[in-house]
């Protein structure tokens, strides 16, 4: 692997205007794009609706279909959207798990923003001239970084094509065993 990239995120978004201003600044790079997946992610684990509408801004169009849950009429597959919902219903701390400081032993807990987003390219990455490349991001909760498959549009936004090891398992987070009585 590579150096690692940072990719710093002054502050999670509130909205979905919110989530686009972020990722027009943040998303001018392979890494950029990847980490507004995360982004995207840790928002649909807060709020849903939301979560949705980000997910589907920063899912390469390719993965889009016509649909209310996402934006302007467009939105992950139900498949896609189905196989989110599960992971993080059941494992809300998962994104998480993707934000430099979150560990397992905190409860992915992010802390104070502004936060960082850790990731690495390697020699078979591509080439990012070609207007795609694959990143792979650092998590606390998993023994290797996980890959994140990106395509760059026509307005030189990073989105992302294939994401799924995002959001399969990482370790739990630690049980509190402390005894205050």
């Amino acid at each position: 692997m590579s150096d690692r990239v940072s990719v710093q995120i002054p502050a999670l978004p509130a909205s979905v205007e919110e989530f686009l201003e972020l990722r027009d600044r943040v998303a001018t790079s392979p890494e950029g794009g990847a980490a507004m997946m995360v982004v995207a992610l840790l928002a649909y684990a807060d709020e849903e609706q939301l979560g949705q509408a980000c997910l589907a801004c920063a899912a390469a169009s390719t993965r889009l279909v016509d649909g209310s849950k996402g934006y302007k009429g467009r939105q992950l597959s139900n498949t896609s959207l189905q196989r989110v919902r599960m992971q993080i219903r059941e494992r809300s701390y998962l994104p998480g798990a993707y934000v430099s400081g979150a560990t397992p032993e905190n409860g992915y807990q992010l802390g104070e923003a502004p936060y960082t987003i850790e990731c690495l390219r390697n020699v078979y990455s591509g080439d990012p001239a070609s207007g795609e490349c694959k990143v792979f991001v650092v998590s606390s909760g998993a023994d290797s970084p996980r890959p994140v498959t990106l395509a760059r549009n026509q307005n030189g936004i990073w989105k992302a094509v294939e994401w799924s090891s995002l959001i399969v398992g990482v370790r739990p987070p630690s049980e509190d065993t402390r005894d205050e009585l």
